[in-house]
């Protein structure tokens, strides 16, 4: 603006001096001479003239773009945690701007300045997404059951029977797995940990994750699992931590704590793992859990790999009526043998709950629950697993290949009023690109999920054999 005056003033001198000597006449040397200064002066104020336009211009652009309103409120993904934290600029209203705002009212970004901080903040979203793999799976499910009249008449139900989405992958070094499913009935988490490797021989996750215990990471083959998996001794997720050595390729060792079952909620039957439950009289509920698994892999010549291996559990039963605390423990020794196209697994299991339960409450049954629904089952038992399934390659149409396996599980309870429990699965697996399909025959004697009214319970119906025909087809991405 200085420069602005000084022309304008220069232009009032001139022309107010020109138009004074116009009225002189030109024979004067001094007039000449100032008529000359003047003409020099004219074209130097020609130039100034010409250079304020420019100016004005140049003001005439910054201002529009500074006039140019922010949104009244724009929200930014904060790059620095990567996660849902916002920043909040009000480009209207200077007393309501956050504190961590750096930027003050009087230094509004310009519009190509949030265009290049949203391009920034965009490139960085896209890392950590791209570091995180998305996938999930919808499955329906066909039953026929020989113990339901109903289902019988309908020549069994046909229905959805799973939704779900899983997350996995690694931001930085921490590593990231999750999984909800949503059932019929109920929905529940699978499991949720963040994990972080050490180095190359020890791995932690923390979260709810698979409890180390037995043949892992299944000891059955079918889509029904083994009679372990009812009584919490397969494929069971608990919340804690857990650690993972490798020191050769020779051992596998696992040890673990968890505070509690997925759930706190104790009275919760809607869950995917199979954990003691409360309910009328059955109060209890598990805590405090240790687990240590060691593992041992052989390589046989010419046949192929052996891991054989010891699972240690420990922990504690709370009772909420008398607030008071018993024990419980597990133990197994388990074989998972692959030779060629076989697979062999044997597993042996010992366990026991010792509840501290009110007068006139069995101390012999506790109340075990998932899928909404809860039973009981004897507090102590010896458990016997016998599998052996074969794979195959086949080109028969989408099919690329599958297996053929038999599950038996042989449950012992070693309680008063008590009887043997079995299972036994019969089945075949297909693999047609993402289509995965099991079709299981099971049949059961006073096993739960089989037409038993429980496990290891003396009931009515207790020597009586159940058949179920299972069809699950499964579409996973």
């Amino acid at each position: 603006m200085n420069r602005i005056h000084l022309a304008f003033c220069l232009w009032l001198l001139v022309e107010a001096t020109g138009q004074a000597i116009a009225q002189e006449p030109e024979t004067d040397p001094e007039i000449r001479e100032l008529r000359q200064q003047i003409e020099a002066m004219q074209a130097q104020l020609d130039y100034l003239q010409a250079r304020l336009s420019e100016i004005q211009e140049e003001s005439t652009r910054d201002d529009a773009a500074e006039a140019v309103e922010a949104p009244e409120l724009t929200e930014l993904p904060d790059a620095r945690s990567g996660s849902d934290y916002v920043v909040a600029i009000d480009a209207n209203d200077e007393a309501d701007e956050p504190e961590h705002v750096v930027e003050s009212q009087s230094q509004t970004p310009t519009r190509a300045q949030l265009d290049q901080r949203i391009s920034s903040l965009e490139t960085v979203a896209d890392d950590w997404t791209s570091a995180i793999r998305f996938g999930g799976a919808v499955r329906l499910n066909y039953a026929w059951r020989d113990y339901d009249e109903g289902n019988k008449d309908r020549v069994g139900d046909f229905e959805l029977e799973l939704f779900r989405i899983n997350a996995d992958g690694e931001v930085g070094d921490v590593k990231l797995s999750a999984e909800w499913r949503r059932y019929n009935d109920f929905h529940a988490i699978h499991h949720a940990w963040v994990g972080y490797e050490f180095n190359d021989e020890v791995e932690m996750h923390l979260g709810i994750s698979q409890v180390p215990f037995g043949i892992l990471p299944f000891a059955s083959h079918g889509f029904w699992f083994g009679g372990t998996y009812y009584l919490g001794f397969e494929d069971d997720y608990d919340t804690g931590v857990k650690f993972i050595h490798k020191p050769n390729e020779d051992w596998t060792f696992h040890y673990a704590f968890y505070k509690n079952p997925e759930y706190a909620d104790d009275s919760r039957f809607g869950r995917y793992s199979f954990d003691l439950v409360t309910g009328g009289e059955q109060q209890n509920s598990e805590t405090n859990q240790f687990n240590l698994r060691g593992e041992r892999h052989l390589l046989i010549d010419g046949l192929g790999t052996l891991d054989v291996g010891l699972s240690l559990q420990q922990g504690r039963v709370f009772n909420s009526l008398t607030q008071r605390k018993g024990d419980r423990y597990a133990v197994a020794g388990h074989a998972d043998a692959n030779f060629g196209r076989w697979n062999f697994q044997l597993q042996g299991i010992r366990y026991e709950f010792d509840p501290e339960n009110p007068v006139g409450v069995d101390d012999g049954f506790v109340q075990a629950g998932a899928f909404d629904f809860p039973f009981l089952m004897a507090a102590k038992g010896d458990v016997y697993s016998v599998n052996v399934a074969r794979r195959f390659n086949a080109s028969l149409g989408p099919i690329t290949g599958g297996a053929c396996y038999n599950d038996f599980t042989f449950i012992n309870p070693n309680v008063r009023d008590s009887a043997d429990s079995i299972q036994n699965v019969t089945g075949c697996s297909l693999i047609a690109g993402g289509v995965f399909a099991y079709f299981d025959w099971i049949t059961g004697k006073n096993m739960w999920f089989a037409g038993g009214d429980g496990i290891g319970r003396n009931a009515a119906t207790a020597g009586k054999w159940r058949s179920r025909l299972n069809v699950n087809i499964g579409f996973y991405f």
